[in-house]
C-alpha cells in the first residue's frame, strides 16, 4: 500500500513540477492543416472525438455531446467560458463549461495558476495527507485542491494521449476554409467592380 501511494505521489509531483517549469497552454488558433474539409464533416469529426473522449475518461457532465463538441469549436475561437455559456443558450452555465473545458483537455492560462504554493501541495500530497488537510493547510477550500488536482490529472492525460491534436487538425481545417471563402468573395466582389467599371467605360 505504501509503495503504490509513493508512486502515485512520484508521478503527481512530477507533474505539476513540469507544469510550474514549462506550460504549453492549447493554442486558440490551429496552425497544422490536414486534409480541407465542409463545416457539417468538421462538426462530425469533432464530435468524433469527443464521444471517444467521454467513452475513454467516463467524462460526466450535463452538456451533451453535441454541446462539448461546441465548447471545443469555440474554445479555439478564443472566446471566454461566459461567452461559451452564452452561445450554448444559457450564461448560468459558465462552470459547467469550465469543467467540461478541462475535462476535455483544454486548457487557459489561468487553470495553471493555483492560488497556492505549488510546492506546498506537492509535500502535503506526498505526506499522504487527504484533501481536507491540505486545503486547511494551504487555507482554500476543499473544492479548489480538487479542482487543481483534477487540472492537474487532465493535463497529463492530455499530454498522453493527443486528443488536443486531434482538435487542432480537425479545425485547421475550418481555419483554411473560412480563408478560402473570404478570399473568393474578396475576389468575387473585385471581379464585379471591374466588370462594371469596364462596362461603364465601354
Amino acid at each position: 500500500m505504501g509503495e503504490h501511494l509513493s508512486g502515485k505521489t512520484d508521478k503527481l509531483r512530477e507533474l505539476v513540477l513540469k507544469i510550474s517549469s514549462s506550460t504549453k497552454v492549447v493554442e486558440k488558433q490551429a496552425t497544422q492543416h490536414g486534409n480541407l474539409r465542409g463545416s457539417s464533416e468538421i462538426e462530425r469529426a469533432l464530435l468524433g472525438v469527443v464521444c471517444q473522449m467521454i467513452k475513454v475518461y467516463n467524462i460526466q457532465t450535463k452538456l451533451t455531446p453535441e454541446q462539448l463538441a461546441a465548447v471545443v469549436r469555440l474554445f479555439y475561437k478564443g472566446l471566454s467560458d461566459t461567452e461559451i455559456a452564452e452561445q450554448l443558450g444559457d450564461r448560468a452555465l459558465n462552470k459547467t463549461v469550465s469543467r467540461a473545458r478541462i475535462k476535455l483537455h483544454l486548457f487557459r492560462e489561468s487553470d495553471l495558476r493555483p492560488p497556492f504554493e505549488k510546492e506546498d501541495f506537492i509535500r502535503l500530497t506526498e505526506e499522504g495527507r487527504s484533501v481536507k488537510e491540505i486545503s486547511e493547510t494551504l487555507r482554500v477550500a476543499p473544492s479548489t485542491i480538487s479542482e487543481y488536482r483534477n487540472i492537474f490529472e487532465s493535463r497529463q492525460a492530455s499530454e498522453r494521449d493527443g486528443y488536443t491534436k486531434q482538435f487542432e487538425e480537425i479545425l485547421s481545417d475550418q481555419d483554411v476554409s473560412e480563408r478560402m471563402v473570404s478570399h473568393i468573395s474578396k475576389d468575387g466582389l473585385q471581379d464585379t467592380i471591374d466588370t462594371d467599371y469596364e462596362a461603364a467605360e465601354a
